[in-house]
């Protein structure tokens, strides 16, 4: 029988192994092919200041999420940033064979020493949902303008003026609710408890009563943070790959992109057709770079995905799968 300790090691090679495997496929997927012309990488070596501006970027929005994690999970075990930042790093490499990345959850529990991982992982869901909130919150705002880049969207809406007025209307009270929603999340664990079968549970229910609407407004501002660098970064590259277009019009159309997205369910192996897909319809109403467009998408995934789930790779040999 195997031990604890070889079962442990085995574990830890066959994420790393599965990792590499679905980013391998992934890099040399058809919708990387235009990614590796030489006009591209020309491009890419005669910017290289920029292209550090983005890593960088990278690495100040993980640090961001570093700290929100280590923020709320300090509510049932004390972390270093460092251990925060090795979380979130191992968690990025999991997350690329499973669905919709649910696996980062089980990659950052793990480096917790004491603190009980099925509560880590509902808190981890609490800081998922508010980098969520902020992907649906500006994805409505986004759709209020997208009628003004689909020529018969806008007739439609002009013709009906009261109908868009309306549809404005819904989109703020619908943002209202989200808002009241996420900063009342104490009130889930007085309604899981009223469940009869989930009341055994309500050790990790509480969970949910653990954080103040202050506690929540700064796990929100925080996410926000997250999203204005990455919507930043798309937009830089965007640029740099001569697609024409204004800071707010690609802001609106980066904000829809986002919440299309965030609606769709993925495997890391087909995530970045997905984006190159929808990013390729939405930049496609103002642009016929179609080139530009996907590398961008393409460029932003390598830095924002690609290159963090490979240092998680030296993270996940410190994971503690067992407890003493």
């Amino acid at each position: 029988m195997l031990s604890k300790k070889t079962i442990s090691i085995l574990l830890k090679i066959g994420i790393v192994a599965f990792a590499l495997y679905f980013l391998f496929e992934q890099f040399n997927s058809r919708q990387s092919t235009s990614f590796r012309s030489l006009d591209i990488l020309d491009k890419i070596n005669s910017n290289y200041i920029t292209i550090i501006v983005v890593i960088f970027m990278m690495f100040m929005n993980w640090f961001l999420e570093a700290l929100k994690w280590k923020f709320l999970i300090n509510k049932i075990e004390e972390i270093s940033i460092m251990t925060s930042i090795r979380a979130v790093f191992s968690g990025i490499t999991v997350s690329t064979f499973t669905p919709n990345r649910i696996g980062e959850y089980a990659g950052r529990v793990f480096c917790l020493e004491k603190g009980d991982r099925i509560k880590a992982v509902l808190i981890t869901i609490i800081g998922s949902m508010s980098q969520l909130f902020n992907t649906i919150f500006f994805g409505f705002i986004g759709f209020i303008f997208l009628p003004n880049f689909i020529v018969e969207a806008s007739q439609f809406f002009i013709g009906n003026k009261y109908l868009y007025l309306l549809f404005i209307v819904i989109i703020i009270l619908l943002n209202i609710l989200l808002l009241v929603l996420f900063l009342n999340t104490k009130y889930l664990s007085i309604l899981f408890y009223k469940i009869n079968w989930l009341k055994k549970y309500h050790e990790y229910i509480a969970v949910f009563s653990l954080y103040s609407k202050l506690d929540l407004l700064k796990i929100l501002l925080i996410s926000f943070f997250r999203y204005f660098i990455f919507t930043l970064q798309f937009y830089i590259l965007l640029k740099l790959f001569d697609v024409e277009v204004t800071y707010l019009n690609a802001i609106v159309l980066i904000m829809c992109m986002l919440f299309i997205v965030s609606l769709i369910p993925t495997i890391a192996i087909t995530e970045i057709g997905v984006r190159g897909s929808v990013a390729i319809f939405l930049f496609g109403l103002i642009s016929t770079n179609t080139t530009g467009i996907i590398t961008a998408t393409f460029l932003l995934w390598i830095i924002n995905l690609l290159i963090p789930a490979l240092l998680g790779t030296f993270f996940i040999f410190t994971l503690k799968f067992f407890r003493k």
